[in-house]
């Protein structure tokens, strides 16, 4: 038996006896169409098997049941073990309140691009946004009324809700213990600096050699992508430029078993020759040999914190920013 087509506009517009843009408005919830004919637009929805259509639902409740999770890169964040992590956080919290995770990985640096289309036509009932680059479209959003809320710090002081992490604290932490063990020439493989994480573990970095007096020279800052591939890329580029580094703090685990792994092609051991200290503290920091000294951030409680944050602005609760603390655990590594 051939499969009835899914009815289009086209056709629910005839039966309605309304033109095709009034029932894009209709589906999309926009309550300025007269309501004589919405409700029409929604009969024929119905009677042609269109009446689960999520639109449709959303206009009659005002809730969609979906929460989008924008995480604003492209697909290699799969490679990281942490954004399953965290969205299994989100999504449990999100489950036992009966909302679903819509997950978005793509680039939202335009305020007009498709992200931003749908999330403005009443398809979600809010979005968390992960790993902002730029915020003009989160604020763009939030004069819609759209509920957000933002993973790690805004760019600047906004009213935005937000939780994130004790980067900064954890960065100085990770840096403090390799110049406490001993090491006098300490690297550090930044992320992405184009995110508030990014650059906090950075300034962490740099204010534990403050505190000895010391500026680190420039050439001590490599820059990665958070990727295995590029940790072991820049550690094999410093140690080609300084062969007496003897630390090295990677602000994430991945980029920091791609720099031992460059540390033991070299011939060299580590810690004995080279100290390396991760940020995550990862399944793969805790399985890994030698066993990795990791910054350790609670990254379930995150997307939970999260979740939590969005299920408070849908009930018109009062929230507050959260600050999750970070601790250093310390392994073989360092």
């Amino acid at each position: 038996m051939t499969p009835k087509p899914r009815p289009t506009y086209s056709v629910i517009a005839k039966e309605a006896g309304v033109s095709e843009a009034t029932v894009s408005r209709v589906l999309n919830g926009d309550d300025r169409v007269d309501q004589e004919r919405a409700a029409k637009v929604l009969e024929v929805v119905e009677r042609l098997g269109y009446k689960k259509h999520r639109a449709a639902t959303a206009l009659a409740s005002g809730r969609t049941n979906l929460i989008a999770v924008v995480i604003d890169n492209d697909l290699s964040v799969f490679s990281d073990p942490f954004w399953g992590t965290v969205t299994s956080g989100i999504s449990r919290v999100l489950m036992e309140n009966e909302l679903q995770t819509l997950l978005m990985v793509t680039s939202v640096s335009s305020v007009d691009g498709p992200v931003a289309h749908y999330l403005n036509t009443g398809e979600v009932d809010g979005a968390i946004f992960f790993q902002l680059h730029k915020d003009a479209l989160v604020r763009k959003l939030a004069k819609t009324g759209l509920p957000i809320v933002i993973t790690g710090s805004p760019h600047a002081a906004t009213d935005f809700v937000f939780v994130d992490t004790d980067n900064f604290g954890g960065g100085h932490a990770a840096t403090k213990h390799l110049i406490n063990r001993g090491c006098k020439k300490v690297a550090i493989i930044a992320g992405d600096i184009e995110t508030v994480a990014g650059h906090q573990r950075l300034d962490g970095y740099h204010q534990a050699y403050r505190e000895l007096g010391r500026v680190p020279a420039k050439t001590l800052t490599a820059y990665g992508d958070y990727s295995y591939e590029s940790g072991k890329r820049e550690m094999t580029r410093l140690l080609n430029e300084q062969p007496d580094i003897d630390g090295v703090f990677a602000c994430n685990d991945l980029m920091a078993l791609g720099a031992i792994a460059a540390i033991e092609e070299r011939g060299l051991t580590v810690p004995g020759d080279v100290a390396v200290v991760g940020f995550d503290d990862s399944l793969v920091a805790q399985t890994s040999r030698p066993g990795l000294t990791s910054v350790r951030q609670d990254i379930v409680a995150l997307g939970e914190a999260a979740a939590e944050l969005m299920i408070a602005q849908l009930r018109n609760e009062p929230v507050e920013p959260r600050i999750l603390p970070t601790e250093l655990v310390i392994r073989e590594s360092a």
